[in-house]
């Protein structure tokens, strides 16, 4: 049997969250530019009041350890962005 949440945890992956007053093109514009692989959704252990007081949120999805630092350290200067973590897949919510 597959254990989907060993699975998650192998993967190397960040968490950008970008204000809540980035539009949803623009966050992606960024994205974009950047070179990542992404798509739309968060970590499930932030509550709600959380995601209504933030913008659009991805996971980023990276190859390489070094991939996802280098983006790190390049993402958290830009004014755009609220915050960057890593996913802990264990918590659940909701």
């Amino acid at each position: 049997m597959l254990d989907i949440f060993k699975m998650k945890q192998n993967r190397i992956e960040l968490i950008i969250v970008f204000k809540k007053e980035i539009e949803l093109q623009n966050a992606r514009q960024i994205l974009d530019n950047a070179g990542v692989e992404y798509r739309k959704g968060m970590d499930s252990s932030k509550g709600k009041v959380y995601f209504y007081n933030t913008g659009p949120k991805f996971i980023v999805s990276f190859k390489t350890e070094k991939a996802k630092n280098d983006f790190r350290s390049m993402s958290e200067n830009l004014s755009e962005v609220h915050e960057i973590y890593s996913p802990d897949w264990s918590i659940r919510k909701d």
